[in-house]
């Protein structure tokens, strides 16, 4: 792992000057048998490696168990993680019905023994920078990931395969693709079951389907928020249609652009989530359009004024696809009292009690 830290220390200082949004929350559960299961639930900041390191300092490798769900964040993150999940040999799972793409599935790559809950997704996609408001491929980028993954053990063809999807993509592993490309995995049984830990035993995803490409499409969509003004705004202007049916009014795009322009104003600040298990997307039998449905849980933070704003609201998306392009051509959102939307941290805290039912057959 020595040949991992040196190999990043090329992106430390590009990495550490970019700004930070809402870190990960990172929270611990400890059992009276010693066993302890840790959930890291939100976008990877750089922070979240030292709060990391400190709460897994004390644990015992052999009954620790690091639950992942986060559709990604700063690549050094999720890689240095990974690292420190793997120097400890703790276990990763996804939990059922969670996504963990991108830098979150390199961290859950480091676990000495990799599980996954039903209907839970692993997605990769190659490393890549901001050219022009346009994300690119990065060869450094690309070549710190392959010692991280080469470190791992694993083979020049699973690193192919974990850094071939394009930027804008996600590469969804099937089962087919794990036994194939030397990635052992098990399924994490359901919670009354007795049976044990079967190996490549995912659930099968099929990344060509119009379903499919509408949800990653929104996920992009929402990833994209969190980032400076200067980036998301230009990136607007090709994902609306030219007239878009906005709250229920037919309304040109620039409107729709001038409101979505004074929210980024408003906020310098923004980080953005989905909920697990409330990204779903129908399609017309054409596959041309399709209506895309998400919970998105935000934060919001006003350096000027020391304003802070958080909530959920469901959104609705239609769809239409021009070829392979995606527009959306109508939008609705309906926002909750945030005090009636649990958060990330309540939302695990409610789940812990079951994921450790069930992790604790590894101890057994």
């Amino acid at each position: 792992m020595r040949s991992i830290t040196r190999c990043i220390g090329v992106l430390v200082l590009w990495l550490s000057a970019l700004p930070l949004a809402n870190a990960a929350t990172i929270d611990v559960k400890r059992l009276d048998n010693g066993l302890a299961l840790i959930a890291i639930d939100g976008e990877f900041e750089l922070g979240d490696v030292e709060t990391f390191r400190a709460k897994v300092a004390s644990l015992s490798a052999s009954k620790v168990t690091v639950s992942l769900r986060s559709d990604g964040g700063r690549l050094l993150t999720g890689i240095r993680i990974g690292t420190l999940i793997r120097e400890k040999n703790f276990t990763t799972v996804v939990p059922d019905g969670a996504t963990c793409a991108s830098t979150c599935a390199l961290a859950w790559l480091g676990g000495a023994r990799r599980l996954l809950g039903q209907d839970a997704q692993v997605g990769f996609h190659a490393a890549y920078v901001l050219r022009s408001n346009v994300p690119t491929e990065s060869g450094p980028g690309n070549a710190v990931l392959g010692a991280y993954l080469n470190q791992l053990g694993l083979s020049e063809k699973a690193i192919l395969y974990i850094t071939q999807a394009a930027p804008e993509y996600i590469q969804w592993m099937t089962p087919e693709d794990a036994a194939e490309h030397g990635i052992t995995v098990a399924l994490l049984p359901p919670l009354h079951s007795t049976a044990g830990y079967g190996l490549a035993s995912v659930p099968e995803y099929r990344p060509d389907t119009p379903e499919r490409r509408a949800t990653d499409f929104v996920r992009s969509l929402v990833a994209r928020w969190a980032g400076p003004s200067r980036e998301i705004l230009p990136y607007l202007e090709g994902v609306y249609a030219e007239k878009v049916v906005y709250q229920g009014k037919s309304i040109p795009r620039q409107t729709v652009l001038s409101r979505k322009h004074r929210l980024a104003d408003r906020w310098t600040e923004r980080s953005y989530s989905i909920r697990p298990g409330s990204l779903s997307a129908t399609c017309a039998k054409t596959g041309n359009t399709c209506r895309v449905k998400v919970v998105m849980s935000w934060k919001h933070y006003d350096a000027k004024t020391v304003t802070r704003s958080r909530g959920a609201a469901d959104f609705e998306y239609s769809v239409a696809f021009v070829g392979d392009t995606p527009k959306i051509i109508a939008e609705t959102s309906t926002v909750h009292d945030r005090r009636s939307a649990p958060g990330p941290l309540q939302k695990m805290q409610k789940d812990f009690q079951q994921l450790l039912a069930r992790v604790s057959k590894l101890v057994q």
